[in-house]
């Protein structure tokens, strides 16, 4: 049982977890170089539909801009910290802070991160860009405090010890960047069909399918032969047992397609470094720095062209590809909201 209020639930992870932890308020938004508008929003407002702001359009129709910038405040309190860590971190806390940004049409995440290690109790500006090539629909914002170092030769106790485990969240934005039934380019395209009635989709019970017979374009099928899945991928909403399905499936789904798109876009890279199609720059700019910690996207995208094209390096790459698609997917924080919900908890 826990003795914490509501706002700061203690959930039911092994160690002691704020989900409300960290207080977000998103004040307002730039759209690409023009002036900072204010939101204006309610109080536990968490849906801004920023379609009217965008919605002027170029000459083939489509929305003309290219960011959005949204700014804000992030609140970290010494209750969250004491909660947290142990006494003798609580000084110089080994943690950051960072805001999630997840688009589920179009199976993107990145995040922007607010504060490094040590991540003090305090205020923090807080500004992130969304980019149009990137998204459609809706962005979901949502704030996180996550341990930076493991605690070694420690009894265990109750208080994270791992390195990125999060010990802390905050509210959850719904940001609306476009109509539902306006047509925006997508990193890449998705539709759900029937595979068993299309000759070019693969035969069996395949919940989906990268196509990739448009080199330039890969398109992403979704099986809609399994109608009760199909029905929990469009559901809308955030809490309750189809939302945490839905973020369940998307994360097997979108493991499945960020690892082709990876192993496509880096065989691709030519002896320049660079690549042909817009979707190979995108995946590489995501990934190929990280894979090998170098803040230099050319060298990484250049070692990883060699490393998939050597059978001696190939597992080793594989195992890298695997270690930051968890890292940057986390699919353990989706299970766990389906696991506690499945449990009634």
């Amino acid at each position: 049982m826990t003795r914490h209020s509501q706002r700061h639930r203690t959930t039911t992870l092994p160690f002691s977890y704020r989900d409300k932890g960290v207080d977000f308020d998103l004040d307002s938004f730039t759209v690409d170089d023009g002036d900072r508008t204010a939101l204006e929003l309610n109080p536990s407002q968490t849906e801004i539909n920023l379609t009217s702001a965008v919605s002027s359009s170029d000459s083939s129709g489509e929305p003309d801009w290219d960011t959005i910038t949204l700014h804000g405040k992030l609140r970290l309190s010494e209750e969250t910290v004491q909660a947290v860590f142990p006494e003798d971190e609580r000084a110089h806390p080994p943690a950051k802070l960072y805001v999630t940004i997840r688009c589920h049409e179009t199976i993107y995440r990145d995040r922007e991160v607010i504060s490094e290690a040590p991540t003090a109790p305090g205020e923090y500006d807080v500004r992130v860009e969304v980019p149009k090539d990137t998204v459609r629909g809706t962005v979901e914002l949502r704030p996180y405090l996550v341990r930076t170092e493991a605690r070694s030769g420690e009894e265990p106790n109750d208080y994270a010890d791992q390195e990125n485990f999060r010990v802390a969240s905050g509210t959850l934005y719904y940001v609306i960047v476009d109509r539902h039934e306006e047509e925006e380019r997508a990193a890449i395209d998705g539709e759900r069909v029937r595979f068993s009635q299309n000759a070019h989709l693969p035969d069996g019970n395949k919940l989906y399918y990268l196509d990739f017979r448009n080199e330039s374009r890969p398109k992403l099928w979704i099986n809609s032969d399994h109608p009760r899945i199909a029905e929990v991928l469009q559901s809308r909403g955030s809490v309750g047992a189809e939302a945490r399905m839905r973020d369940v499936i998307l994360d097997q789904v979108s493991y499945g397609v960020w690892v082709q798109l990876l192993v496509r876009a880096g065989s691709a890279v030519d002896v320049k470094g660079e690549v042909k199609h817009e979707w190979q720059e995108m995946v590489l700019q995501t990934f190929a720095r990280n894979l090998y910690d170098t803040s230099d996207v050319s060298e990484a995208t250049r070692r990883l062209r060699d490393h998939l094209s050597d059978p001696q390096t190939l597992p080793h790459v594989m195992q890298r590809i695997d270690s930051e698609l968890q890292e940057y997917i986390d699919p353990r924080e989706q299970l766990i909201h389906l696991m506690e919900e499945g449990l009634q908890i």
